[in-house]
């Protein structure tokens, strides 16, 4: 039976985590079966009163969760999970502490240099045209909002040539969670100048199939966002630390 969308809207919903909610009861209920195609990310903004910037979080969450998938030229379609759904509960970014975007980004530091070296290993030549592509529209990108966009991708593209579907869904939930800071990371422009060095070594290393080289760059590029977050939490006088391992100083 085709699901009247139109029956979604007479009370808004206001927040992305709650699209997403309602419209995983739809899967987990049999209204939504797999295949079936998901009005437009407008559309759906329309119909359930928010903006299509919560439909398209909203929309990334269950794709990270693996329940729908983006085809180009096709739009959304549902689909079964791929795998685990532990990656849900990975933090939304909404609100987040200093402490929590720290842990965060110590997280992603024992991660992301792992992936580039599996990326380094496995990517395919549609990967590396990707991979490169994103690098090079970073580099040329103009305002805040195209360098963030841009960052994101480049990241989740990388972590797609791993050929992982859970270390991709990880990243993207990164992204996505840490998107105050890399935007506040994406205004200061030496910090760019930083970023755009950083993804072109990356990249680079990728391209030449150097795992080593590909994590160790990955490494240093993370830990320099992690050090622009310290500089920018100390100067509001809050530097909330992770405990040091033994024998440290």
């Amino acid at each position: 039976m085709p699901i009247d969308w139109e029956a979604l809207s007479p009370v808004p919903v206001r927040l992305a985590s709650s699209v997403a909610a309602q419209i995983e009861e739809m899967v987990a209920s049999g209204q939504l079966q797999s295949g079936r195609r998901l009005p437009s990310e407008r559309r759906l903004a329309e119909l359930l009163g928010v903006s299509r910037g919560s439909v398209r979080e909203a929309i990334t969450e269950l794709e990270v969760k693996g329940l729908v998938t983006r085809r180009p030229g096709s739009g959304t379609h549902i689909q079964r999970p791929s795998h685990s759904l532990f990656t849900g509960p990975i933090l939304s970014g909404i609100g987040l502490s200093d402490r929590e975007t720290t842990e965060l980004l110590d997280l992603r530091e024992a991660l992301e240099p792992a992936i580039a070296a599996r990326a380094a290993e496995r990517a395919t030549p549609t990967d590396l045209e990707e991979i490169h592509r994103l690098a090079t529209a970073f580099e040329a990108s103009r305002g805040v909002e195209q360098r963030v966009r841009l960052d994101a991708e480049l990241h989740q593209a990388i972590a797609r040539a791993a050929h992982n579907g859970l270390l991709a869904g990880l990243v993207e939930r990164f992204m996505h969670a840490l998107d105050a800071t890399r935007r506040a990371s994406a205004q200061t422009e030496s910090r760019f100048r930083m970023s755009k060095t950083a993804h072109r070594r990356i990249a680079a290393a990728i391209a030449k199939g150097d795992p080593d080289a590909a994590g160790r760059e990955m490494l240093e590029h993370v830990r320099a966002i992690t050090a622009f977050l310290a500089e920018s939490q100390q100067r509001r006088g809050r530097r909330p630390r992770l405990p040091q391992a033994k024998g440290d100083s």
